[in-house]
């Protein structure tokens, strides 16, 4: 019996879950799909999801090949398809943040507001080297959502 990758829907690791997503947004020339991490409960309407990347770093004539790694953040939206994820640092979200992600839940008033007057906790810097203040404000407008959804 023979399976493809695409037969295999996600898995679970220490408590931990993983997914197998398409990966959108930045430069590619082709489908690319991960297993990534959820960071997001299940049934969450917006997911955020955590993929690391392996960067393979050839040696020249007299260093040594070596690999990186490189953290990426992705969200899934209301509306699109159940495999397909955006990274956060992409042309659908930056520059412009609060504009565009404001639009993206603007069928909950109260926070699409919220995000669209930068409020304390809904906003970042477009440059910034804190992945974690990133991440918190996305977890925050993702709980805001999901509340919002579950009182309409």
């Amino acid at each position: 019996m023979r399976f493809g990758i695409h037969h295999i829907k996600g898995y679970e690791l220490k408590d931990n879950v993983y997914e197998l997503k398409e990966l959108k947004g930045g430069l590619r020339l082709a489908r690319e799909y991960s297993f990534m991490k959820r960071l997001t409960k299940e049934g969450s309407k917006i997911h955020l999801y955590e993929n690391i990347r392996k960067i393979p770093h050839p040696g020249g004539k007299h260093t040594s090949s070596y690999t990186s790694y490189q953290t990426e953040y992705f969200l899934q939206l209301p509306g699109d398809e159940a495999d397909v994820v955006w990274n956060v640092n992409s042309s659908r979200f930056v520059p412009g943040f609060h504009e565009k992600m404001s639009s993206m839940v603007k069928d909950c008033p109260s926070l699409a507001a919220k995000i669209s007057n930068k409020e304390n906790g809904f906003h970042y810097a477009q440059v910034s080297f804190f992945k974690e203040k990133q991440m918190d404000v996305l977890l925050n407008i993702i709980e805001a959502y999901n509340n919002c959804k579950i009182e309409q």
